[in-house]
């Protein structure tokens, strides 16, 4: 899947495999060994890699299909009348660096502090 992204994404943006090697400094064999999936780029490579073209580390394992980094969401949603300030955003990316059962930890906690379900008119908020 990671071999096929990167291949994806290299000639949709139309750029051989020399430059892209060039830009991740490894040798033109090494990229291709990457695309054909009998290597695996070690992680600073899969970041430079997600800076080059712009997408998220979620996107290129193919966890996800929305490419956008969540710089690329904030951004959108600020056209959008959404305003996320810097405090906001921090949190939004330290949450998506967390493994998963520990996202389901915060989101506990969160439910309890700020339930999802409003309150009836005759129910009282707590």
């Amino acid at each position: 899947m990671l071999g096929k992204k990167i291949r994806e994404l290299r000639e949709e943006n139309n750029i051989t495999q020399q430059d892209l090697a060039k830009y991740l400094k490894v040798a033109k064999s090494t990229l291709s060994q990457y695309e054909t999936g009998s290597r695996i780029p070690n992680d600073d490579i899969k970041k430079a890699i997600a800076l080059k073209f712009n997408v998220s580390i979620d996107y290129l394992l193919g966890l996800t299909n929305i490419p956008n980094t969540i710089d690329d969401y904030i951004q959108k949603s600020n056209t959008n009348s959404y305003h996320i300030n810097d405090d906001e955003q921090t949190l939004i990316k330290k949450y998506r660096q967390l493994k998963a059962e520990d996202k389901q930890i915060i989101d506990t906690m969160l439910e309890r502090f700020v339930p999802t379900k409003e309150p009836k008119s005759n129910e009282k908020a707590i």
